[in-house]
């Protein structure tokens, strides 16, 4: 199981590969773009040929593009949905000029239209987005923690989507996000409960469709519905359930994605050094040892 971080690129992405490295990293996210944009930033084949030369010669693996949070493929206006497909279609685009294996993106909100119409949406959305992208990058839809008219905090509800695209199943998984299953009402706290939680993933989706955890804690409740995340040991899910989870077998195939805070001094710059200890403690949970207690 490889770990990684989602990694900021300020205006240096092979800087930001070599500080993943040199953190524990063996896998890494970044944003192709502006995460909070529609429109896409200038394309340079160059920056992304020598990130995607960076991350092979540095052994990060598999590369991981979070497609932007304006992408909504659920909803019932045209306008939005239209510019979402073509958002993400060019995410996927770039993420194979950035060597990357999977883009990860949030299956948005149906808006009133109904769980079903909203389900429906997607997957034509897909249909078409697939066919006119490189098949070496894997789609895969992240759950939600279940705000207002969200998809995916229902495990059915991305097996669904799933479901309704049998002939893409080589190229559509999913992403577990821990933060967003305690917001949404999975209990994770204990090994116990984050076993039936397993349970019912692989009922409704299948486990082995699971391709990237990302990890995170979170100091709100649980069944809150708010995805506010926190660094390893600073929230309230505790390290039980975690480590339950990064632990169990059947999930060697995935590979571990920090998503949490990165702690910043006076001047806001990185203390990549308590980034490396929040590394080393999630790796301590894939290990199922005794970590070091965090400062």
């Amino acid at each position: 199981m490889r770990l990684g971080r989602h990694m900021p690129l300020h205006s240096n992405a092979v800087k930001a590969v070599e500080i993943a490295r040199a953190i524990g990293c063996d896998a890494i996210q970044i944003f192709a773009s502006n995460p909070t944009g529609w429109r896409p930033t200038e394309s340079n084949g160059a920056s992304a040929t020598a990130f995607a030369r960076a991350t092979r010669e540095f052994d990060l693996q598999p590369v991981v593009i979070h497609a932007p949070y304006l992408i909504n493929l659920a909803s019932p206006g045209e306008l939005i949905w239209e510019k979402s497909i073509g958002l993400l279609q060019w995410t996927l685009q770039r993420g194979a000029l950035l060597g990357a294996n999977y883009v990860v993106f949030h299956t948005g909100s149906h808006r009133g239209s109904g769980v079903d119409a909203g389900i429906a949406r997607i997957a034509q959305a897909i249909e078409r987005i697939l066919p006119e992208t490189p098949p070496e990058v894997m789609l895969l839809l992240e759950n939600d923690v279940g705000a207002g008219n969200s998809l995916g905090h229902s495990f059915e509800q991305l097996g669904a989507t799933l479901a309704l695209l049998p002939h893409y199943s080589q190229r559509l998984g999913v992403c577990i996000d821990t933060a967003h299953l305690w917001g949404a009402g999975h209990d994770i706290a204990t090994a116990l409960s984050t076993q039936l939680v397993l349970a019912h993933i692989d009922s409704a989706i299948g486990l082995n469709r699971l391709k990237i955890i990302h990890l995170n804690d979170t100091e709100k409740a649980l069944g809150s519905h708010r995805d506010v995340h926190a660094r390893l040991g600073e929230g309230i899910i505790g390290e039980e359930g975690i480590r339950a989870l990064l632990s169990d077998p059947r999930l060697a195939h995935a590979s571990i994605i920090l998503e949490t805070p990165i702690k910043t001094d006076a001047h806001d710059k990185e203390d990549w050094e308590h980034d490396k200890q929040q590394i080393a403690k999630a790796r301590s949970f894939i290990m199922n040892e005794p970590g070091e207690p965090l400062p």
